[in-house]
C-alpha cells in the first residue's frame, strides 16, 4: 500500500472511530472464511462494521481520534469492529459468535472513547439492546395514560352502576297493578 493511501485509510477510520458508539477489537486467526463472511453478515444487520487493518495504522487512527490508548490490543492478527448507531448489538453478536467458536477470542474495546477489556464487553452484551430500550420506554410513557383512562373508566362504571342499582330499586318499589 502506498503512503498515501494508508494516510488516507487512517483518516477514514479515525473518522469512524469518532462517529461510532463502541469499538470492539478481536483476535479472528483460524476462522474459516465461511463463518467470517456469516460474522460479518450478522454485524451488518446490526449497524456495525468489521474490518481488517494492520496494527500500526489502528494504533494511529486512535491516537488522532483522541480514544485511549489500546497498544496491548494491538498484537497479532486484528479485526476491528465498528458499533455505529448501538453500542451493544456489537457486543452481543461478538460474545454469541466467540462463545460457538473458540477462534474468535474478544481482546478489548472502547465504548464512547473510553477502554473496555473483555469482562467489560461481556457485561455490554447483557444489557438491553436499543430496540429493547426503545420499547421499555415506549411502554413506560404509555402507562400513565393507559392508567389514568382505567381510573376514568372505574369512576363511570360506578356511576352507572348505582344508576342500575336505583332503577331495580325504584321498579321493585313501585306497585303492579
Amino acid at each position: 500500500m502506498v503512503r498515501s493511501d494508508k494516510l488516507d485509510l487512517v483518516e477514514r477510520i479515525t473518522e469512524k472511530m469518532k462517529q461510532s458508539q463502541s469499538l470492539i477489537l478481536t483476535d479472528f486467526k483460524g476462522i474459516t472464511v465461511a463463518d467470517m463472511t456469516a460474522l460479518r453478515a450478522r454485524l451488518r444487520e446490526q449497524s456495525a462494521e468489521m474490518r481488517v487493518i494492520k496494527n500500526r495504522l489502528i494504533k494511529r487512527a486512535l491516537s488522532q481520534a483522541g480514544c485511549d490508548a489500546m497498544d496491548d490490543c494491538l498484537v497479532g492478527n486484528t479485526a476491528i469492529i465498528f458499533g455505529i448507531s448501538d453500542p451493544v448489538a456489537p457486543a452481543k453478536v461478538l460474545v454469541e459468535v466467540a462463545e460457538k467458536n473458540d477462534k474468535l477470542v474478544l481482546k478489548g474495546g472502547l465504548l464512547e472513547g473510553r477502554r473496555i477489556d473483555v469482562a467489560g464487553i461481556r457485561s455490554l452484551s447483557k444489557m438491553p439492546g436499543r430496540q429493547e430500550l426503545l420499547s421499555i420506554m415506549a411502554g413506560d410513557l404509555k402507562q400513565p395514560a393507559a392508567k389514568m383512562a382505567m381510573a376514568f373508566q372505574a369512576g363511570l362504571l360506578k356511576v352507572a352502576y348505582a344508576m342500575q342499582s336505583l332503577s331495580r330499586k325504584l321498579e321493585s318499589a313501585q306497585p303492579t297493578a
